[in-house]
């Protein structure tokens, strides 16, 4: 390798290599390095896991049959670490569910990726892709999902050595046609599905279900990575206020509104079916079949809730279908979800700098080392305050997931009671920052600075006329410990007292009736009182809660 490229990783093998799950990575010395597979249900993710560790008893693959892998499971690969020049690290596969499976959407499956690193407190170092070789086309789905990746590994991010596309199903070529259209499938790929990233610098492999093969895929994808600097690939790691704004948030989007509205159609073909099904046994098929896709209908919907508001050019969901969720739906879990997010966005970032503080690169920089606690203390500032709305809401509404693990636990243990503590204990101590209702407002007029979420869901604020910021945060560089002072500021998102007081309603009750002013009157701001970065930081999560789009 040449002098302008150095390897910083190297996979040292040291000892007969075995695959075993493992769900706890926290008693680690130095973090892992994490491979994420992803791929369509049966691509062949399973099959390479069992075939790395030569243990077909993990009867991982076996599951596959029957899409059994919904969730994210980690695998640790015994005698093989990574190498860089800080020393060795344990060698991390992260399975991930199937993409293009009709019962679980490409936003819940990141999200599921997002809350695992989270937890662990850890990043993803390297993607394999898993692409059947055998398929007689590509279906669409597995285009949306093919696109997605694109625009997490995009050329512009630099990161397409971090990306590997492993072919896959070669063993069950065995004759002259299906050998032809392997090579033509093979072709296809390269040379048009993603001619792009491989011409960036993406891999391009073989796997042929043996050991040898595996251990030589995940060899060749490091030596990949050494050729690209890390930048996105933490963007499964953007919080749910940011990611409407980025490629990746909008491929996202875009794969939950077709899930949703192809859903629609099921829903709606299965209506029709049973008014006219006479046989019982026909009826109560079709009912069990409405139920289960109802059920999934409406968990895309909440997800769609979660993400907040469309990125700008989204098309618009089919009208009988918002009219459907914005008559199932009171406000609560819109609610539930504008709290919350700020929340986990704050948690976040606390999560990257204090993970920042354990690196070698940073303990060895003094000036360094004080600029990142300056960074976490920004970061932490607001952290109580959130805390304390999602706690003053209530349990999460049905549908809606609450925070979990430390989070959890940080709400729980009421920090806002140590901040008033210490405030009354030393009055010199710094002030949190004011949750008076001129916060956001206009001279203190309470529902100016409150969003008026209790007003039609199908009004969407004019995105297109409200300033952007002048760049995303840059996530942090593995190896150097170096990054960007991120735009902390604009994280201190609070809601004013008196939308507290509105939020904090019974699940049963009615909904509060709006007031008397228009609902875009709700998202004013007055100009003197945050920088532009800000109020287009504040302007966004106030139109998280209106996504519906006409």
């Amino acid at each position: 390798m040449s002098e302008e490229t150095p390897t910083r990783f190297a996979l040292i093998t040291t000892g007969t290599v075995a695959v075993k799950p493992r769900s706890d990575w926290s008693k680690e010395g130095k973090p892992p390095f994490v491979i994420l597979l992803v791929g369509s249900t049966g691509s062949g993710k399973s099959s390479f896991i069992e075939a790395l560790g030569n243990d077909k008893s993990l009867g991982i693959s076996k599951d596959q049959l029957e899409g059994f892998t919904q969730t994210v499971t980690a695998y640790h690969i015994k005698n093989m670490v990574s190498k860089d020049q800080y020393g060795t690290a344990p060698v991390c596969l992260l399975d991930s569910p199937g993409f293009s499976d009709t019962n679980i959407s490409e936003m819940e499956i990141i999200e599921q990726v997002r809350r695992w690193l989270e937890y662990q407190r850890l990043y993803v170092n390297i993607i394999l892709y898993f692409c059947p070789i055998n398929v007689t086309r590509i279906p669409g789905t597995q285009r949306r999902t093919i696109d997605m990746l694109k625009s997490l590994i995009g050329r512009e991010d630099g990161l397409p050595g971090r990306f590997t596309i492993v072919t896959t199903m070669w063993d069950q070529v065995c004759n002259e046609r299906l050998q032809k259209r392997a090579e033509d499938n093979l072709a296809y790929i390269r040379e048009i599905l993603f001619k792009d990233m491989i011409e960036g610098g993406s891999g391009l492999t073989t796997f042929t279900n043996t050991q040898e093969s595996a251990s030589t895929i995940l060899d060749s994808c490091v030596k990949h990575s050494n050729k690209t600097e890390y930048t996105a690939i933490n963007s499964v790691r953007l919080g749910r206020s940011t990611l409407c704004i980025t490629p990746f948030g909008r491929q996202l989007y875009s794969d939950l509104l077709g899930r949703i509205e192809e859903a629609w159609v099921r829903k709606t073909s299965l209506v029709s079916e049973l008014d006219s099904a006479q046989d019982p046994e026909l009826n109560t098929l079709l009912q069990n079949q409405l139920k289960e896709t109802s059920r999934i209908l409406d968990k895309f919907a909440l997800q769609l809730a979660e993400f907040g508001s469309a990125p700008e050019g989204m098309p618009a969901m089919q009208e009988d279908a918002a009219a459907y969720f914005r008559d199932k739906y009171g406000q609560q879990q819109l609610y539930y979800a504008a709290v919350l997010g700020p929340l986990e966005d704050g948690w976040e970032e606390k999560l990257i700098w204090e993970a920042e503080l354990g690196k070698q690169s940073v303990i060895v920089d003094p000036d360094y080392t004080a600029k990142v606690e300056d960074w976490l203390s920004q970061a932490t500032h607001q952290l109580p305050n959130l805390a304390k709305k999602l706690a003053e809401f209530g349990p999460p509404p049905d549908g809606v997931s609450g925070p979990q693990g430390d989070l959890a636990a940080y709400v729980e243990s009421k920090p806002w009671l140590l901040v008033k503590s210490l405030h009354d204990t030393d009055s010199e101590s710094p002030q949190p920052t004011s949750l008076a209702p001129d916060t956001f407002g206009e001279d203190g007029d309470p529902y100016v600075s409150a969003v008026d979420v209790t007003s039609e869901l199908d009004v969407q604020p004019h995105l297109h006329e409200l300033p952007e910021e002048s760049g995303a945060p840059q996530p942090l560089h593995p190896d150097t410990g170096s990054a960007p002072r991120p735009d902390t500021q604009s994280k201190n998102v609070d809601i004013t007292t008196a939308s507290t007081t509105r939020l904090h309603t019974p699940q049963l009750e009615a909904a509060p009736s709006p007031p008397s002013e228009p609902a875009h009157q709700s998202t004013s701001f007055r100009s003197s009182g945050a920088s532009g970065a800000k109020q287009s930081r504040l302007r966004r999560f106030l139109a998280r809660l209106f996504f519906w789009r006409k």
